[in-house]
């Protein structure tokens, strides 16, 4: 199986070196050349641990490969994942500016039946825009009849770990519309199926939630125990010692109840702000997050 990944950023390399790993032939796209000159040369622009002997190991058993145009493997592509980034707007919503991009190039370039795979984080109806896109550079091209199908398949990667959640992951999440499509991400994701992971298909809008209800979760978590926190310092009890007790509780587990300063990183604020934004676009305020 061949698979392209479009963007070299910490999701699209990670999975690329992971997929390589297990057997896929993959070529990772970005349009940066410097980058993917220092990748072709053993260099990684990330720190994550275990990925440079990752990447190497697979570029030298000719799994893994690196270039700068979508153009140069999509005709020997059964699959391209669009893993670039959706930077957050001046409101709060995803940008979706190099998303569109990706499909736009899609669009050219797409002779053959091809599996479009979203893996960035998108709100909810992206797959709808991605494609429109593709249909309009079809239709420009004259060839409106070529066939290609939508898939969702988004990351659940911690950093300083990515390599383990993605090796032996809680729950693989795909958004598939055919049976067509699923067979092929059966096929892609063959080794975790045979290791009992949990592949859970769905339709494209519930995988594209997945993400930002399971982000929002984890914030709401740490943000509530942080409140609990502030109350036990007024009243006198010992916050550890409740969060201990609570997370005893098989209903509630002890993971992310831990006060401190709240939460961060380059993935909660943005996603929980894209969550808000969809809510509000819908007429349906989130209340909670």
């Amino acid at each position: 199986m061949n698979v392209a990944i479009v963007g070299t950023g910490y999701v699209g390399l990670v999975s690329g070196a992971c997929f390589s790993e297990n057997g896929v032939n993959v070529t990772c796209v970005d349009i940066d050349t410097a980058k993917i000159e220092g990748l072709r040369q053993g260099r990684i622009p990330i720190y994550e641990p275990g990925l440079d002997e990752l990447v190497k190991r697979n570029v030298a058993a000719g799994r893994l490969h690196f270039v700068t145009s979508l153009a140069e493997v999509i005709d020997s592509s059964d699959i391209v994942f669009c893993a670039v980034g959706t930077p957050a707007d001046e409101d709060g919503s995803a940008d979706l500016s190099h998303v569109l991009a990706v499909a736009a190039d899609f669009g050219r370039l797409v002779k053959r039946y091809t599996l479009f795979v979203t893996k960035s984080t998108v709100p909810v109806g992206t797959s709808a825009l991605v494609r429109a896109e593709i249909k309009a550079q079809l239709a420009a091209r004259g060839c409106p009849d070529t066939e290609f199908e939508l898939a969702s398949n988004p990351e659940f990667l911690k950093e300083g770990a990515a390599i383990k959640d993605f090796m032996s992951p809680d729950r693989v999440v795909i958004g598939i519309e055919s049976e067509r499509g699923r067979k092929l991400m059966e096929r892609l994701y063959r080794p975790f199926l045979l290791n009992n992971f949990r592949v859970m298909f769905m339709d494209l809008p519930s995988a594209e939630m997945t993400k930002y209800a399971a982000n929002a979760m984890l914030a709401t978590r740490i943000s509530f125990i942080n409140e609990i926190a502030n109350l036990c310092e007024k009243v006198g009890a010992d916050v550890n010692c409740v969060r201990t007790a609570i997370g005893a509780d098989v209903r509630i587990g002890g993971k992310f109840l831990y006060p401190g300063c709240g939460y961060g990183g380059s993935c909660f604020p943005k996603d929980v702000r894209a969550l808000i934004h969809t809510g509000e676009e819908h007429g349906c305020p989130m209340k909670v997050i």
